[in-house]
């Protein structure tokens, strides 16, 4: 984050960025030092989000969006870890 805005309290002992997430920009913490890992991670999840909200047949807030992204995610983890549970078995 620029050194030029102010902290968000939230994050005063941990990493900082700023991300523009579904048309807003929003301050978020992070692991001190990676930084540009978590960038990278926001903006795959704001790609997720944006299909979820091209996916529907109507309007949705950008919460509903973000927690149906999530579920997808975990969905997606859970599936791999049955996978790799299964390869060794």
């Amino acid at each position: 984050m620029n050194e030029d805005h102010a902290r968000h309290p939230a994050f005063e002992d941990i990493g900082q960025i700023e991300v523009d997430f579904l048309g807003q920009r929003i301050a978020i913490g992070c692991v001190e030092g990676e930084e540009e890992k978590a960038l990278r991670l926001a903006k795959r999840f704001e790609i997720d989000a944006g299909e979820v909200t091209k996916a529907v047949s109507a309007p949705i807030e950008p919460i509903q969006a973000m927690l149906m992204a999530g579920i997808l995610v975990y969905d997606q983890l859970e599936q791999a870890a049955d996978i790799a549970t299964n390869d060794h078995v």
